[in-house]
């Protein structure tokens, strides 16, 4: 079955589904190559810029910062990879009676958060234009005026 005999609920729901996954794989789907790999590139680089600047152990915490992180889950595949990072890096084995290390600076922390997050969020908006975008995939697009040519 081709993308263009699937079934619109099903082609909306996969969109989204893979929107989420991955940052503009839904636009991929959907036929939107290029689309798809600029949102790829501008999601994935602000979450990871966040974690490399605040830390994966301060940046994605869903004890302290579980709003920020519910927010953080908005880019699914990277939060779930940096979830198992943060879980790996705080399974390293201390002394019986330290205290767990200090995350980072707690302004480069914030600043992290606030990276991964308003990705998350923004990721948010993209989901949304996929499944949009997918629920209109099938109704034909009307040409608009070529570029150089008579009007």
């Amino acid at each position: 079955m081709s993308r263009s005999q699937t079934p619109p609920l099903l082609r909306v729901a996969l969109a989204g589904f893979l929107a989420w996954i991955v940052p503009g794989l839904g636009h991929f789907y959907l036929g939107f190559r290029k689309r798809a790999i600029v949102l790829f590139l501008a999601i994935t680089l602000t979450f990871w810029a966040g974690v490399a600047i605040g830390g994966v152990r301060g940046t994605v915490n869903w004890r302290d910062r579980s709003l920020w992180y519910m927010a953080e889950l908005c880019t699914g595949g990277n939060t779930l990879a940096a979830t198992a990072l943060h879980k790996a890096v705080g399974m390293q084995p201390r002394a019986r009676g330290t205290l767990p290390p200090y995350p980072g600076d707690w302004t480069a922390t914030d600043v992290g958060v606030h990276y991964a997050g308003v990705a998350g969020l923004l990721n948010l908006l993209i989901i949304i234009d996929a499944v949009a975008r997918g629920d209109l995939s099938g109704v034909k697009r009307q040409a608009g005026p070529k570029k150089g040519g008579a009007a």
